[in-house]
């Protein structure tokens, strides 16, 4: 189950949403919401602004000291964005605050602010909640990009990424991106507390080659059987059109409220980045995804 879910609070316009989102989860399993804002610590900051130095012109160049102020004011506005939306957040829907677990039945949350390397706070995190669950501003572009990213590779858990916009419900019409790979064999498993709820599952699988057949998607489906979720097979030996667009259109024909896949990319220094097939995919979902790598 979802009990403890992390919501990596940056102070975006994403951070409402993937509150939202996570809210629902925690509805479905009388879970807890730990909403952390990470600040840079004072070496980070002055890191960030040498980059910034060295990437300016000489004739625009800023004097170091004043750059730091800078960044320091606009962390600060981020801070105090991030934990007046968190605040707003939980008074609106009368969400109780709570730091330690308890023998309640309903979700509640709790804010932390951590000073330090945000990649390294957020992986060490996420190895002590069931999920995390991350805006997804934009289709992944820039800071939450690079979290999510970091998250997926280190943190050992899986992961959720909201849409714009967030969903009236979670779970109920679940799709499986499926192929025969490890990744996506770890997404089904990190998404099995939603899917033995699913009123509806579907395994979508679509040939990529021409070895490739449908028994691996059967072999899913009776797999989960064992589990009582009758799924239903969605498969397409040759798709009209890219695999990643044949995946958002068969998940939107299954009415799903929930995309299940594992994450492909390559990994680096740590570093995730996302291949072309995932990044397409997160790019055009309009419901949230869940991911493991």
């Amino acid at each position: 189950m979802f009990k403890s879910i992390l919501v990596p609070t940056m102070g975006f316009s994403s951070d409402p949403v993937a509150l939202e989102t996570a809210l629902l989860l925690a509805r479905s399993f009388s879970g807890h919401l730990e909403c952390v804002h990470v600040r840079p610590d004072p070496q980070q900051i002055l890191i960030q602004a040498a980059g910034y130095d060295m990437g300016m012109g000489m004739g625009t160049q800023m004097v170091m000291g004043d750059l730091v102020d800078v960044l320091q004011r606009e962390d600060k506005k981020r801070t105090e964005r991030a934990q007046k939306t968190f605040e707003a957040f939980c008074k609106r829907e009368a969400l109780p605050i709570a730091r330690v677990p308890g023998g309640g039945t309903g979700p509640t949350a709790a804010w932390r602010e951590v000073s330090g390397r945000e990649s390294d706070i957020l992986v060490a995190e996420a190895r002590v909640h069931d999920l995390t669950v991350l805006g997804n501003a934009a289709a992944l572009g820039g800071q939450v990009r690079e979290a999510a990213g970091t998250v997926l590779v280190n943190g050992g858990r899986p992961l959720l990424l909201v849409p714009p916009k967030a969903p009236k419900k979670i779970g109920k019409s679940v799709a499986i991106a499926w192929k025969p790979s490890p990744e996506a064999a770890r997404a089904v498993g990190a998404a099995m507390p939603l899917l033995t709820d699913a009123a509806r599952v579907t395994i979508i699988s679509i040939a990529e080659n021409e070895d490739e057949t449908a028994s691996s998607a059967e072999a899913l489906s009776t797999s989960l059987r064992w589990h009582g979720i009758n799924a239903e097979i969605s498969y397409m030996a040759h798709p009209a059109g890219s695999v990643h667009d044949t995946i958002i259109r068969s998940a939107g024909d299954a009415k799903a409220d929930l995309l299940v896949m594992g994450a492909y990319g390559h990994s680096r220094f740590s570093e995730f980045i996302f291949g072309g097939f995932t990044r397409h995919v997160l790019g055009g979902a309009a419901v949230p995804v869940l991911l493991a790598h």
